[in-house]
């Protein structure tokens, strides 16, 4: 069976994030993922790593990048640099102003401390959308708490309960809890 021929003036459509510019400063799972998400829609998502690399990097390592890494990570530029340097901070602040959206998974505070946090950001690129994600939330007991393991609803206590509160109750209906 042959494809059927396409005429010289059509175009592919464009992606739904085309145009987008990204930075990923996300590590192991959820970030990296989101941000694989948004470079399969057509954005231009680059990496940011520490100069070390990041810890999914060597895991299950044969040769190169792990297996995991590599596709959490394909379809996006990569860059390494020092944030704990004010060499590495300048240069991601000016990434940041040309950019749409930057995404991180560190611990609360991290990137406050590293001076990029969302309010600095912001006031540079009003128009930046800044997703953070966290695997023990912003507040509560394990906020601080560290992981450098898969960033899973149940790596983090959550459970799924059926015991749904409100008008839902008594319905059957599970809610995560």
């Amino acid at each position: 069976m042959t494809e059927p021929e396409r005429p010289e003036s059509a175009t592919p459509p464009e992606q739904p994030l085309e145009g987008v510019v990204v930075l990923d400063l996300g590590q192991i799972y959820n970030a990296p993922y989101a941000t694989l998400l948004m470079a399969l829609a057509g954005a231009l998502v680059v990496k940011v790593e520490p100069r070390a690399g990041e810890n999914l990097r060597g895991r299950t390592q044969a040769a190169g990048a792990g297996a995991p890494f590599a596709m959490l990570n394909s379809n996006k530029r990569a860059i390494t640099l020092d944030l704990q340097t004010d060499r590495g901070r300048e240069l991601l602040l000016g990434l940041s102003d040309r950019a749409d959206v930057f995404v991180e998974n560190f611990r609360p505070g991290v990137t406050d401390r590293l001076g990029v946090g969302p309010q600095t950001l912001q006031d540079r690129n009003p128009r930046l959308i800044y997703a953070s994600g966290s695997g023990f939330g912003r507040t509560g007991p394990y906020r601080d708490f560290r992981r450098d393991g898969p960033d899973r609803p149940g790596d983090r206590g959550g459970h799924v309960d059926h015991r749904v509160p409100g008008p839902a109750a008594g319905q059957g209906r599970a809610g995560v809890v």
